[in-house]
């Protein structure tokens, strides 16, 4: 056997045939490119190991409610957890947020953690430059991240011993962490939290690190966890609201957020990747639909059976070496817009590359494709015999029978998977929509978010001031031209910012002492007069927050229509006095107001949760950063410069951000948007796929019926009869596919509609419109070839 002169042959071959040679290779490039950067995502994102030191080791801790809802570790239970689970090597607990940091004359805003225990030691880090500072350090030090150190001290060797200012408190460089060290993700500064981590438990502040001392210690550390809970329930009753504790590898835990949208891009691929290589492998048939003669005068003069096979091999292989060498350069193209277009909301995105280990599972992929598409073509003609195809093809005739057998199985199987992506496609559009009509208990119409920033403090002075100087800011702002009315707010909806907990009953006195049983839970927001008309959100009852309400004067608080609903029931809550001091630090009793109607803080897939809203200027210490909202009458572009030019002159030093309130409504929906854009991309290839198919199959079928049409014609059957003939054979194989499809469709909506957040269950409407529009499009491709049939005369029966 001379691999040589068959692959010069191969190539011969397929240069002759040039068009279809390059449809098939364009074909398959497409799914190939798909499948190589939804697997370098996943390979980054969910499969490939931390970057720590066994990293198979590290745990995320959090407590579990009555209900089963998974949240941060109160204070006094981190230190319970610390010091009662012998399973754990170390332990530690940290918070981040946004801050500013300071060096010089040049102030940044980033991502700050604040840490307790041995954070470091958890994750067994060993810095770029200098040592991390450990649980028994005292001093005011401070770590920082390398692209920090590039932006505010130019990458100088002296960076150690420098001092920051963070959130307006003063540290000294001990460390530059490498440029792999990403946690939490996009961190600029660790510090350590020199304050008592509180004694609530059920003001749940910090997320919990443990880092095993065995590998196989996870089931034994559960069980741990599990037994400590029950501890702390019977101990601590209602004033622990840890019934549980959740341990989870860290790796899951944050790949978590993005799992369900992953697992859904990659059966999308996995889908159109099958249909690209059914079509790949139906192309292939077309190229040697036409070589049975060739094939049957090799085998007569004493070719092989592995001979032929090496030959269909060989072409097979380099159809599919082109596809691969394209799909490569699409998929790392690809991989740039896909990182660039998930933006933050893709975790470990700087790990997410083309890679060797990428390129080999490519190279092995398309290796097997080639022999699938082999195997297929020699199937289809595994019953021509030689001496048949010689007598036949000498009369003229071409067998074809097994091709479009095989090819028409080919079809059936891709119409069907094309079927199943657009279903699920016309799904997620279809929850996308539904989505996009809900209520989010705002307007955002005609409303600018201004964010502006100062150093987070626990001085109250200073916090004070804070507050004073936002109220400034936003008289100014009130003072432009156009605006109707301003307002402001800690965290915005949608965000799932800000902190929640659970309030007491304002009646008892003892706070100080023994906190009692809790008698609700809320998120906790710091809100200005204003605020509630210029968010649009409706004032149910009462009052809202008025210049009147002073820090001297009685604290007053804004509860949602939630918060009075579960709380009081069918009772008039105010008048009502809560204690919600976990939250701050302030134990002044709050005195409900009014009512306000709720808003969907965490995302427009969740209920909307309870909220209660305190005064800036009673309880400023949680508002470091303040989301200003300015309602305008006139076109926003046409204030937006007013309101950068007061920035510009009264908020000297402060960071800012605009832009239109819309714009948060939109970014809660990204994951949803990225993922409908990727999954509607598949489908629409898919359904091109599916179409040029069916056409080529019908065509190549009338070109091998052609004389018997022609003969058809001659013995008197009409022009209408053959071509209702061919259309009736190609939508034979369309509605099969598409029964076959769309059963498939149910039930893999119904599995992933239960395994996976945000997957819709399968609706009438998505599935007869999906359904109706296929075959109506395949209709449309069986008509040309079918027209063509209809055309032939008895004269072409002699030809």
């Amino acid at each position: 056997m001379n691999i040589a002169t068959d692959l010069r042959f191969a190539l011969r071959s397929l240069r002759s045939r040039i068009g279809l040679t390059l449809f098939a290779a364009a074909s398959l490039a497409v799914g190939l490119a798909a499948a190589i950067a939804i697997y370098c995502v996943i390979d980054a994102v969910m499969l490939r190991s931390l970057p720590y030191p066994d990293a198979d080791r590290l745990v995320q801790i959090r407590e579990l409610s009555n209900e089963g809802h998974a949240m941060n570790v109160a204070g006094p239970n981190y230190s319970d957890l610390a010091a009662g689970i012998d399973e754990f090597e170390a332990m530690a607990g940290y918070g981040y947020g946004s801050g500013t940091v300071q060096a010089g004359e040049q102030t940044v805003r980033g991502v700050i953690a604040s840490t307790v225990g041995g954070f470091f030691s958890v994750l067994a880090s060993t810095p770029m430059l200098g040592r991390a500072y450990t649980r028994d350090d005292r001093e005011p030090f401070a770590v920082i991240s390398q692209s920090l150190w590039q932006s505010l001290f130019q990458g100088r060797a002296d960076v150690l011993g420098q001092r920051v200012i963070v959130d307006g408190e003063r540290y000294s460089v001990v460390a530059v962490m490498a440029a792999d060290f990403a946690f939490p993700e996009s961190t600029g500064v660790w510090i350590p939290y020199q304050d008592d981590i509180g004694n609530s438990r059920t003001a749940h502040n910090w997320r919990v690190l443990g880092r095993l001392k065995r590998a196989g210690d996870l089931a034994q550390a559960r069980l741990a966890a599990s037994a400590l809970a029950t501890r702390l329930k019977q101990a601590h009753g209602s004033q622990t609201d840890a019934e549980n504790f959740e341990l989870t590898p860290l790796a899951e835990a944050i790949a978590a957020p993005v799992r369900s949208g992953l697992l859904l891009l990659a059966a999308g691929t996995a889908f159109l990747l099958l249909i690209a290589i059914t079509n790949t492998t139906h192309l292939l048939l077309a190229l040697n639909a036409s070589r049975s003669r060739e094939f049957a005068v090799r085998a007569a003069l004493g070719a092989s059976d592995l001979r032929l096979a090496m030959q269909v091999f060989l072409e097979s292989l380099l159809i599919v070496g082109m596809a691969t060498l394209g799909a490569l350069g699409i998929a790392a193209a690809a991989l740039r817009v896909l990182v660039h277009a998930a933006g933050e909301s893709l975790p470990r995105a700087q790990g997410i590359r083309l890679d060797g280990a990428s390129i080999a599972i490519s190279l092995v992929a398309a290796l097997a494709i080639a022999v699938i598409a082999t195997l297929a073509v020699l199937w289809s003609t595994r019953h021509t015999a030689t001496m048949a195809t010689l007598r036949e093809s000498g009369r003229g005739q071409s067998p074809g029978r097994q091709q479009l057998r095989t090819r028409g199985l080919l079809l059936v199987a891709q119409t069907a998977l094309t079927t199943v992506l657009l279903i699920g496609t016309a799904l997620l559009a279809r929850s996308f929509v539904q989505l996009l009509n809900v209520d989010p208990g705002f307007n955002a119409d005609g409303a600018i978010a201004v964010q502006v920033s100062q150093p987070w403090t626990q001085d109250a002075e200073v916090a004070a001031e804070t507050a004073r100087r936002y109220a400034t800011l936003m008289q100014e702002f009130a003072a432009i031209p156009g605006v109707s009315v301003v307002g402001g707010v800690s965290s915005l909806p949608l965000t799932s910012e800000g902190t929640n907990g659970s309030f007491f009953d304002g009646a008892v006195s003892n706070f100080d002492q023994a906190p009692p049983a809790p008698i609700g839970n809320a998120e906790f927001r710091v809100a200005s007069p204003g605020y509630f008309e210029a968010a649009g959100i409706p004032l149910l009852d009462g009052r809202a927050f008025a210049e009147t309400d002073h820090a001297e004067g009685g604290h007053v608080a804004v509860i949602s229509a939630a918060v009075a609903k579960a709380t009081w029931g069918d009772q008039d809550p105010l008048g009502k006095q809560i204690q919600f001091g976990n939250m701050d630090g302030d134990l002044h009793l709050l005195t409900i107001v009014g009512v306000v109607g709720d808003v969907r803080q965490h995302g427009l897939d969740r209920e909307a949760v309870g909220t209660v809203y305190v005064d800036l200027a009673q309880r400023p210490q949680v508002a470091a950063e303040f989301n200003i909202l300015v309602r305008t009458r006139l076109p926003m572009a046409a204030v937006m410069p007013s309101l950068r030019r007061v920035l510009e002159t009264s908020a000297t030093g402060i960071p800012y951000s605009v832009r239109p309130l819309a714009e948060v409504r939109a970014s809660s929906l990204a994951d949803r948007r990225f993922s409908l854009l990727l999954l509607g991309a598949f489908a629409g290839v898919a359904f091109t796929l599916a179409i040029s198919g069916l056409y080529g199959l019908m065509a190549f079928a009338v070109g091998q019926r052609q004389g018997e049409f022609a003969l058809r014609q001659a013995l008197g059957s009409t022009r209408q009869r053959i071509a209702a003939l061919v259309v009736k054979g190609g939508m034979r194989i369309g509605i099969t596919g598409v029964v076959v499809g769309a059963i498939g469709a149910v039930a893999l909506a119904r599995v992933a509609g239960n395994r996976m957040q945000g997957v819709p269950t399968i609706d009438v409407p998505a599935l007869l419109g999906v359904c109706i529009v296929l075959l109506i499009t395949l209709l449309v491709a069986c008509l040309l070839p079918a027209r063509r049939a209809s055309a032939m005369t008895p004269r072409d029966a002699l030809m």
